[in-house]
């Protein structure tokens, strides 16, 4: 087994106990552990390898592996589909006709968005001009006899 070191809230997940359980086990000093310092004091990470066999649990598949043996059983599974797959003509001028009529959807929203966007930006330009308009010259404080 490798010598990883593991959160202690991960090892509470492996171990399927609960954090306090972990603490005092650290405590007890039946856990391999390492102190991480920290701005606010010391994150402790346990030894993996102690974990599992303090608490007999056998090493877990990792994730890496799950992922691994899954597209196995895809791929099988889409060859299938496509062998079994045609499309008659009819229903692909369908699609085809959807297809145009939401890009054609597509387009007249954008235009309504660009010019609602064009609006709002002459409208800040006006707010700005006015705001300009309505901001007293700044003088200063000694020149109020003058």
């Amino acid at each position: 087994m490798t010598n990883e070191f593991i959160s202690i809230q991960e090892a509470s997940e492996i171990s399927k106990k609960s954090v306090q359980t972990i603490r005092r086990a650290i405590k007890s000093k039946k856990l391999k552990i390492r102190k991480k310092k920290t701005p606010q004091g010391f994150n402790y990470l346990v030894g993996k390898s102690a974990l599992l066999k303090i608490y007999k649990i056998s090493e877990p598949r990792s994730v890496k592996e799950e992922a691994v043996a899954q597209p196995k059983a895809t791929k099988a599974k889409k060859e299938t589909v496509e062998k079994n797959m045609t499309i008659e003509t009819d229903d692909f001028r369908e699609l085809v006709g959807c297809m145009n009529s939401l890009v054609s959807k597509h387009t007249e929203e954008r235009d309504n968005f660009l010019r609602l966007i064009n609006t709002m930006q002459e409208k800040i330009f006006v707010l700005e001009n006015k705001l300009n308009l309505l901001q007293t010259p700044q003088s200063k404080w000694y020149q109020f006899w003058k």
